[in-house]
């Protein structure tokens, strides 16, 4: 990968993340309020009320366990990930700081996914019953 391409992939993340900041800013008040029990519920709940026909959410790896396809030229949704430690020098010093942080992750709605056709159940079908011959000698 050329670094091109990867400074241009961090600026999109970037980008994308301040995107989510500014639009948690807002859901934060609700969940301060009672409207949400977390940030990442009161997103997912925006995130459906632009497009009622949304059910539920998973993550490209979940959808493809249940051996869905997301659709090409699809965009995620965004939500925050699990929280992460880190390490970071700070200028002037010498010693590492931890510090916490929340990577972006990437859901798709049911609407965005070719979901597999269910198998219709079948009946079993019976075992034909044959009539077994026993074989002695050399009469093959």
């Amino acid at each position: 990968m050329s670094k091109d391409t990867e400074s241009t992939r961090k600026e999109q993340y970037l980008k994308k993340r301040k995107e989510l900041i500014e639009l948690s800013k807002f859901v934060r008040m609700g969940v301060k309020s009672g409207a949400y029990d977390s940030v990442n519920e009161g997103l997912k709940e925006i995130y459906q009320e632009t497009n009622p026909e949304i059910e539920e959410f998973k993550t490209f790896w979940q959808w493809k366990e249940e051996g869905a396809t997301v659709r090409k030229g699809q965009t995620a949704f965004l939500i925050w990930g699990q929280p992460r430690k880190g390490e970071q020098v700070p200028e002037g010093t010498t010693e590492p700081e931890e510090y916490k942080y929340w990577p972006l992750c990437y859901l798709f709605a049911n609407t965005q996914v070719y979901k597999p056709e269910p198998k219709p159940e079948q009946e079993p079908q019976p075992k034909p019953e044959y009539e077994l011959e026993t074989v002695s000698g050399d009469e093959y």
